[in-house]
């Protein structure tokens, strides 16, 4: 078996969204939230695009059981 190092790095992005006063909280289902949708699709191939430029190193996605509108995980690995 080979041996590999990991590391960690996380880009995180907290989505909030700012109402009038009188709002009564939740009523609109987070119905704003659903818009991160097509950004979060830019935002990852964007990183994609970032680590496949650099030479020796590969990505591909992954998953730790999250729904996709919550969270994407790529694995980047570079060649030794």
């Amino acid at each position: 078996m080979k041996y590999v190092e990991e590391k960690t790095f996380t880009l995180r992005l907290e989505l909030r969204c700012e109402f009038p006063d009188d709002y009564d909280g939740e009523d609109d289902g987070y119905v704003w939230a659903g818009e991160i949708g097509p950004m979060a699709a830019e935002i990852v191939a964007a990183a994609v695009s970032a680590v496949k430029r650099q030479p020796g190193w590969s990505v591909r996605p992954a998953n730790r059981g999250r729904p996709p509108d919550e969270e994407a995980l790529l694995i980047a690995e570079r060649t030794a």
